[in-house]
């Protein structure tokens, strides 16, 4: 997959930088992938989830933090549009 919006990701890194390594990882598995479908997607990362608004929500960090992406499976692209704490993540009416 291309990643996109890794600078999100370095920012909240610097941040929070008990994320950092997490969120490496994430980067690193997301990078590697060919998912062709959600299913797919899933069998990565067990507790990913569609948001109301159709983006996938990323638990990462043992659900510390969530990462929110578009995917598309067709281009094979991951647009990173937001990262949260767990806290953050609660207050927002996403």
């Amino acid at each position: 997959m291309r990643v996109l919006g890794e600078a999100l990701v370095a920012r909240f890194a610097q941040k929070h930088p008990a994320s950092r390594r997490p969120l490496q990882r994430f980067l690193e598995i997301a990078r590697a992938a060919g998912w062709p479908h959600f299913p797919a997607l899933r069998q990565s990362f067990a507790a990913a989830d569609y948001s109301a608004g159709g983006k996938i929500i990323f638990d990462i960090g043992g659900n510390k933090y969530r990462l929110l992406a578009t995917v598309s499976f067709e281009k094979q692209i991951v647009l990173i549009e937001r990262v949260l704490t767990h806290q953050e993540y609660s207050r927002e009416n996403l």
